[in-house]
């Protein structure tokens, strides 16, 4: 089963799991003969359901602590191409063509982790993953679905130079300032605020009552680029600290690889 917040609108809400090995008669199989059976697999599955044609999607990949050994089919007949995360910014940019969900696999074992599903009106997309800790009630994992993936459009017309856009994937309310002005966020993606060359935010949330601090930063800026600061749940049980990462880059940039690919 997909678990996807899916694609994310202002205003609008939006432990990693070990799957088991391929084994043959009791026997661990080969890392190089599973991951060989998986390209088939994967191949064919990806043949069945679009063919040689499909929805066109350049994407990236963010999570607040880097994922390995994750992978997936870009095209119909193409081997698995594992993606990099990076600790602090965007993944390199990936391309995928076929049909949804976009479904990510470990290398070793060919098991889905986690799948997305893109909408038709997105050609450069943000994916951001976020780990599902639940399990059933004998303490296992009823599927190998490990993580949650929230899908943003990262075009630069939705997302301009001079802009701080801000998602929020905490689970608190959060209010304050940004550059003095006040701002109160909603789950999933805010509006843009324009912040020019830097951004001061500071932001709280309410606990029985009493105002606690949640997040404070200032966010510089060159000209050409832009902001996403991504407000993820607090690291600690019973903390109301956010987890925070900020990624930076140039639109322009973006904006001259989208015509290429058209």
């Amino acid at each position: 089963m997909a678990h996807a917040f899916g694609y994310l609108r202002p205003g609008k809400g939006g432990g990693d799991a070990q799957p088991a090995r391929l084994r043959t008669g009791g026997r661990p199989v080969p890392r190089w003969l599973a991951l060989a059976l998986w390209i088939l697999l994967g191949t064919s599955v990806v043949g069945a359901q679009t063919g040689p044609a499909g929805q066109v999607v350049r994407f990236t990949v963010f999570a607040v602590k880097p994922i390995s050994d994750l992978a997936f089919l870009p095209r119909f007949g193409a081997a698995p191409l594992k993606v990099v995360f990076y600790p602090t910014a965007r993944s390199p940019r990936y391309e995928f063509r076929g049909a949804m969900p976009l479904q990510f696999f470990d290398v070793t074992t060919g098991a889905i982790l986690a799948e997305a599903t893109v909408p038709p009106g997105i050609r450069d997309a943000l994916l951001l993953f976020s780990p599902i800790e639940t399990a059933g009630g004998d303490g296992k994992k009823k599927s190998s679905i490990s993580y949650r993936i929230s899908v943003l459009d990262d075009g630069a017309a939705r997302h301009a130079a001079g802009e701080l856009s801000i998602i929020n994937l905490s689970g608190l309310t959060l209010g304050g300032t940004v550059d003095k002005k006040d701002v109160t966020l909603r789950a999933g993606l805010n509006p843009n605020l324009k912040v020019g060359r830097s951004a001061v935010v500071a932001l709280r949330t309410t606990f029985k009552q009493r105002s606690y601090q949640s997040y404070a930063g200032t966010i510089p800026l060159t000209a050409k680029q832009r902001a996403l600061l991504i407000l993820f749940p607090p690291f600690y049980q019973g903390s109301l600290e956010v987890q925070s990462r900020v990624l930076i880059d140039e639109p322009a940039l973006l904006a001259r690889a989208e015509q290429r690919t058209r």
